[in-house]
């Protein structure tokens, strides 16, 4: 089995969070990104999207695309541990946060935080801060506070477990987090202390400690702001 996708992608984070709770064995490559499409890419993703999963990497015509239906495949390949809810509301409130973080925060975080940041450091050119921040500030106005009061008085998004919706968020977050945007616990406590609580389990440490290296290795400055 081998999962590809750019090790950035919250996309592809998401996959390999899942499988990493799950102990799924997988080959890695990083190299498919919108920097780059290895040649012959669109034949196992025509709509050119990371991630993408060969459950037999001999046969790149049967792929699965997109990070819900892998994570869907890797949760019915390895049940336990459950990772989606087996009580019907809170497997639909666990899709619909899932839903939520990759559509509109994905959207919003990817153009007008991580852009900006990222892509321009990344094409050899200044990181855009002011449009960073004004970006976050678009996030922050509806979608974090959204999320922020989804979260009052409950430890976990979906039911009384971690969950694909605790994932999504996550990886979300994780985004504003790499570009220096931290979630500031005086405006979002919940989703602050939620996202430290997240981010310290292994499956999701250890891509973090992944990505510092790479940060280190490129030579980059990516300051904390103060929001």
């Amino acid at each position: 089995m081998q999962l590809l996708g750019a090790p950035l992608s919250p996309f592809v984070k998401k996959a390999r969070i899942v499988a990493a709770e799950k102990a799924i064995d997988y080959a890695y490559d990083p190299r498919p990104s919108p920097l780059g499409w290895p040649e012959g890419f669109e034949r196992i993703n025509p709509l050119k999207r990371v991630p993408a999963l060969l459950p037999d990497p001999a046969n790149p015509d049967y792929a699965i695309n997109d990070s819900s239906a892998i994570c869907a495949y890797f949760d019915r390949l390895k049940p336990e541990p459950a990772l989606f809810p087996a009580a019907a509301e809170a497997l639909g409130r666990a899709l619909w946060i899932e839903e939520f973080c990759d559509s509109e925060m994905a959207s919003k975080i990817g153009m007008g935080v991580f852009r900006p940041v990222f892509f321009n450091l990344a094409s050899g050119k200044a990181a855009d801060y002011g449009a960073a921040k004004a970006g976050f500030e678009t996030v922050a106005k509806t979608l974090l506070t959204y999320l922020e009061n989804q979260l009052d008085g409950k430890t976990w998004f979906a039911g009384d477990a971690f969950s694909i919706a605790d994932i999504a968020v996550t990886c979300q977050l994780y985004s504003l987090s790499f570009v220096g945007f931290d979630i500031p616990a005086t405006r979002f406590p919940n989703l602050a202390a939620h996202y430290q609580r997240c981010s310290a389990r292994p499956s999701v440490a250890g891509l973090i400690a992944d990505d510092q290296a790479f940060v280190a290795k490129a030579g980059w400055d990516l300051p904390k702001q103060d929001v």
